[in-house]
């Protein structure tokens, strides 16, 4: 039985579908008749400034559309960076104020704000930005191509590889509407399913015991669905079963899934990095994920050697993850790469807060605790390693852009 099934949901209170924060009582009524011309049902307008919307939001659901204002903001990008804290991705933002500037409307759309409305705001100009946000959006892909597949490998056991697979998978089909495909290739052992609140059955045994019947519908059979765009593949095997998979079966399913997933994110376990790496072909992203520790460091290099040797095509990436978690025995990120003699590409801070929500409830850091500065880390190493363009998905793209130029 699911873990949700055991421990219950609790309702979680629904988005609000437009709320706004304006400074004066002229502009405030303007912006509610514009927003209940567009069709939003009850748009919630508050007087005040960026600043309330930073306190109000703080202990509320993130509303599907936010307006603020920025009238007499001696920083604007400083409190729209407080903003960004407490918001989670997908949500839609406009700015109005008095400063009519061209250079800090340039700053603020190049930041992936949506709009910027120089006051005496009319209730045109605020219904053209909300029309305007309306207009369609290219998804975030890559290319037309094959799908790109991501190889997430743990240097060592308890360095939160799967969390990191399965977070970055959540937030690639959740957050950038990709259709993606999550592989655990843990047989015995395998915790992606734990991590997602789902039951893995039998699925990746068949799939590789029977190479021969491997088609589409046959894979789509053999996989669970977490919504509309993330399935996942994987078992929980007897340990009395022994395996010995011909290459060509985990070939063959690497290919099928290609076919029909424009992601495809592998929960590699270490041991069977250095037989697995060889089979995927370009485009490819390696993953290695460990602790700052000096086994960690020692394993790290040694594993990157490996990948190097056995998968030269592919993009190595070093994430440095649960940084934090033992203050005082850790080695800081300068010395790591100068023992390894490689670049961190990611340095994921450890949130014991967000990994005891997400063990608790079976959810991943992404979904259950968003605001988090983990989450914030891995929204930008699945952009990375998964290649995703950002520039069409504007509802997370303000939040990104405040984020790196901080």
């Amino acid at each position: 039985m699911a873990l949700a099934k055991i421990i219950g949901k609790t309702p979680r209170p629904q988005p609000k579908p437009f709320v706004g924060f304006v400074a004066d009582d002229v502009s405030r009524e303007i912006v509610q008749k514009a927003a209940e011309r567009h069709g939003i049902s009850q748009p919630d307008v508050n007087s005040g400034s960026i600043s309330t919307a930073v306190q109000r939001l703080a202990g509320a659901p993130t509303p599907n559309r936010l307006l603020v204002d920025l009238s007499g903001c001696p920083d604007p990008m400083a409190d729209l960076s407080a903003l960004a804290d407490v918001c989670d991705n997908g949500i839609r933002v406009l700015t109005i104020g008095d400063v009519n500037d061209v250079n800090l409307y340039r700053t603020l759309i190049a930041a992936g704000i949506d709009d910027y409305i120089v006051k005496p705001v009319t209730v045109e100009a605020i219904l053209g930005a909300l029309q305007q946000q309306d207009a369609p959006t290219v998804e975030a892909e890559v290319d037309d191509g094959l799908a790109h597949v991501v190889a997430i490998t743990g240097t060592r056991g308890g360095v939160g590889a799967t969390t990191i697979a399965s977070n970055c998978a959540w937030i690639a089909a959740n957050e950038y509407n990709i259709r993606t495909a999550l592989v655990d290739l843990d047989l015995y052992f395998g915790t992606c399913g734990l991590a997602l609140d789902l039951e893995t059955g039998r699925g990746l045994r068949e799939a590789l015991e029977n190479p021969e019947r491997m088609d589409g519908l046959f894979v789509e059979r053999a996989m669970v669905r977490d919504g509309d765009n993330l399935f996942m593949l994987g078992t929980e095997d007897d340990l009395d079963n022994s395996h010995e998979f011909d290459p060509i079966a985990m070939q063959r399913l690497i290919d099928q899934l290609r076919g029909e997933f424009k992601r495809i994110i592998i929960d590699l376990p270490r041991f069977a990095a250095r037989t697995q790496l060889s089979l995927l072909t370009p485009p490819v992203s390696v993953v290695l994920v460990t602790e700052p520790s000096l086994s960690g460091m020692r394993d790290t290099k040694r594993l990157a050697k490996a990948v190097k040797n056995t998968a030269p095509g592919a993009d190595l990436n070093i994430v440095l993850n649960r940084v934090g978690a033992m203050k005082g025995a850790e080695l800081s990120q300068k010395d790591f790469e100068q023992g390894t003699e490689l670049k961190v590409d990611f340095s994921v801070p450890f949130d014991a807060k967000a990994a005891a929500l997400s063990a608790g409830s079976g959810k991943p850091f992404a979904k259950g605790s968003s605001r988090s500065k983990t989450v914030k880390q891995l929204q930008l190493v699945t952009e990375k390693v998964a290649r995703i363009e950002t520039g069409s998905a504007k509802g997370s793209s303000w939040r990104r852009m405040l984020r790196m130029s901080r």
